[in-house]
C-alpha cells in the first residue's frame, strides 16, 4: 500500500518526506525533527537539491500522512524562526547590549573604550596603506 505524492509518500510504516535544500536549511531540518523525537524516530539522507527525511511513527502507525504533514507544518515554522532571527539579530544584539549595559554601566564605557581603539587601530592601518602606496609612486 504506497500512497505517492510530490512531496511525500507513505510506505507500510513510515513515511518519506522530500525536503528541497534550497527551500529549507538543514538546521530547520533538525529543529523540526527535534520537536518529532517523541513521536517518531527519525532517519535524515542526502539527495542532489534536497533531503530526504524518513519519519518511523513510535506508537500511532495508522496516521501517517498526518505524521507527514504536521511535520512539513513544524518545518515552516523553525523556517520562518531562523529567518526572522537572522533578519533581526543586530536589533536583537542592540536590545541585549543595552540591558547588559543598563544592569553595568562600567560595561558600557569599557565597551566604548574597545570599540574607540579598534576605530583608531584601522584608521591607523588605512594611514599605512595610503602611506605606502604614496611611496611607490
Amino acid at each position: 500500500m504506497s500512497k505517492e505524492k510530490n512531496f511525500f509518500s507513505i510506505k507500510n510504516g513510515y513515511a518519506r518526506l522530500k525536503v528541497s535544500s534550497k527551500a529549507y536549511t538543514l538546521s530547520s531540518i533538525y529543529a523540526a525533527g527535534y520537536v518529532f523525537l517523541e513521536r517518531a524516530y527519525i532517519i535524515l539522507d542526502n539527495e542532489k537539491d534536497s533531503f530526504l527525511v524518513y519519519l518511523y511513527p513510535q506508537k500511532d502507525k495508522k496516521n501517517l500522512q498526518r505524521l507527514a504533514l504536521d511535520f512539513y507544518n513544524e518545518l515552516l515554522n523553525y523556517s520562518h524562526y531562523f529567518s526572522r532571527l537572522k533578519a533581526n539579530a543586530e536589533s536583537i544584539k542592540i536590545l541585549m547590549q543595552r540591558a547588559l549595559f543598563s544592569a553595568s554601566p562600567a560595561l558600557a564605557q569599557e565597551a566604548e573604550e574597545k570599540e574607540i581603539s579598534q576605530l583608531i587601530k584601522e584608521l591607523e592601518e588605512e594611514d599605512d596603506k595610503a602611506t605606502a602606496s604614496k611611496k611607490k609612486r
